[in-house]
């Protein structure tokens, strides 16, 4: 008897551009509230004359960065500030007004990233060339180091429109698979700012593509690092440790020897945190490549340990996760183990067809054939044209005929089994299932109609989509055929509604 083996699309997504860039028209009277909350950034803006006349010029320029142009007022800090044989008797303050005059010019038509000195308002050799995201990172370093607080109130400044865009550029170079400007752009981006993980996570996936294995791994650690343990970078979290572990996988698959081991052992450690993935697709990943390097690795008899924990505590797994698991189980002939984790699934979300058909299996294989009928009763409830769920009835009569010697039981039993085998047979139309998406995008339900029959037929298939408490959230309807008479006809039903736990359809006679 066959087990069910979970199909899942896998879509690893490209990396999404960021969208809103941190304000920074910061004021020395008004600090972000990290750092209100603990010290203040002490940042003298009133001497002597040359910076209290600078901060004139900044606080003009930041109202006409609402309904004007700011341009000249910030050309005019630079200028005053840079003027020869200026004395720097207030460095923290100096750095302040170059930096912020130097992140706003970025963000003005006709400002590029390195130009002349003298067109941002340098007189001294103002044709040699100045690079104003330096610049910037010089300036705003200067005002980090004077204090904690003001590391915290300077960060905004760092991610700025100049920032974004650059950011931007980069993951959009990527996407279009533009490596080289994909490449300009991260490391521009990562001289304002070396604390988001964004620019780090293009540069590992600008080497993987360029087959630069080892500083790939280099990116993906830093990109890590960066992203820390912040909820709103659990995306580029779970992509680069995905990232990371499918290298390693790839690595490990086309070494030899000894050399294969050890770097299927690295991908092993790769995967685990994946283990615990909320993503389905990703846990089914993490399950699937974990068993196939403990085997490379020579370790098969380790394969128990990945799902030991999953077994013990599956509410902290995905559904995909259990599922697969519950399978690998299932290949390695342990169908008891197999059975505490599509019962898992199914305790979670009773409605999850595959773990129902999954668990009745188990059930089947491990002899426990008092569980199944009720199992599934629930599984042709939702999915009543599959006849293989049908013939899950059969193969456990097959069961219960081995477990007694009851003359009236055998015959019962008996006659039970040829009315399910017959009902699967002859069945004169099947519905398969392909695909199940659940994503933040919506829902995708696709599949194929058989036409069993001898001649053509038109299908409709009503289906009842379900929340997790059994509720209908909406029904769709897909209309299929003609179907020729011993042929299949694909159908897929999408909607951009989420939330849906399983589905289930009416019977189609």
């Amino acid at each position: 008897m066959k087990v069910f083996r979970p199909s899942l699309l896998i879509r690893i997504a490209a990396l999404s551009t960021i969208v809103v860039a941190s304000p920074a028209y910061a004021q020395k009277s008004a600090p972000p509230a990290a750092a209100a909350a603990s010290s203040t950034c002490e940042i003298d803006q009133g001497k002597p004359q040359s910076i209290a006349r600078a901060t004139l010029s900044l606080t003009r320029a930041q109202a006409a960065m609402k309904s004007g142009d700011p341009t000249k007022d910030l050309k005019d800090i630079v200028t005053q500030l840079t003027a020869p044989g200026y004395k720097n008797e207030n460095p923290v303050g100096r750095a302040f007004l170059l930096g912020s005059a130097y992140v706003f010019l970025l963000d003005r038509p006709g400002i590029v990233a390195v130009m002349p000195r003298g067109a941002v308002g340098i007189t001294t050799n103002p044709t040699a060339p100045i690079d104003l995201f330096a610049a910037a990172d010089s300036a705003i370093t200067v005002v980090e180091q004077s204090s904690p607080a003001c590391a915290t109130y300077m960060a905004p400044f760092r991610q700025q429109k100049a920032w974004l865009t650059v950011t931007n550029g980069a993951i959009n170079a990527l996407n279009a698979n533009q490596l080289d400007s994909a490449e300009v752009f991260a490391r521009r981006s990562l001289t304002l700012d070396r604390k988001s993980p964004y620019a780090y996570s293009v540069l590992a996936s600008v080497a993987k593509t360029r087959k630069n294995y080892p500083m790939m791994l280099e990116y993906s650690k830093q990109t890590l690092v960066a992203a820390g343990s912040d909820s709103s970078y659990a995306d580029i979290r779970d992509r680069t440790n995905y990232d990371i572990a499918a290298t390693m996988t790839l690595r490990a698959q086309d070494a030899t020897g000894a050399e294969k081991k050890a770097l299927a052992r690295e991908a092993i450690n790769g995967w685990l945190p994946l283990l615990l993935s909320r993503d389905d697709v990703q846990g089914t990943q993490a399950v699937q490549n974990i068993a196939k390097m403990y085997i490379a690795a020579g370790d098969s008899t380790q394969i128990g340990k990945i799902y030991a924990p999953m077994i013990a505590e599956p509410q902290n797994y995905s559904e995909g996760a259990l599922l697969q698991a519950g399978v690998l189980a299932s290949q390695f002939k342990r169908p008891d183990d197999a059975a505490l984790l599509f019962n898992g699934v199914v305790s979670r979300n009773p409605y999850q067809r595959d773990g129902l058909s999954n668990l009745a299996a188990s059930y089947i294989q491990a002899g426990e054939n008092d569980k199944v009928a009720p199992i599934i009763d629930k599984l042709v409830a939702l999915d009543p044209n599959n006849p293989d769920n049908w013939l899950l009835y059969a193969f456990n009569y097959v069961g219960l005929l081995k477990h007694t010697k009851d003359v009236k039981r055998s015959k019962m039993y008996n006659d039970s089994l040829v009315y399910y085998n017959n009902k699967s047979e002859k069945m004169p139309v099947k519905v398969g299932f392909t695909e199940f998406t659940r994503n933040a995008e919506g829902t995708v339900l696709a599949g194929t109609i058989e036409n069993r029959s001898a001649t053509p037929k038109s299908y409709t298939l009503a289906v009842d989509f379900l929340g997790s408490k059994g509720e209908v959230l909406f029904s769709q309807v897909a209309n299929v055929g003609p179907v020729a008479p011993k042929a299949s006809q694909a159908f897929s039903i999408k909607s951009p509604k989420t939330g849906v736990a399983g589905y289930r359809y009416k019977p189609i006679i």
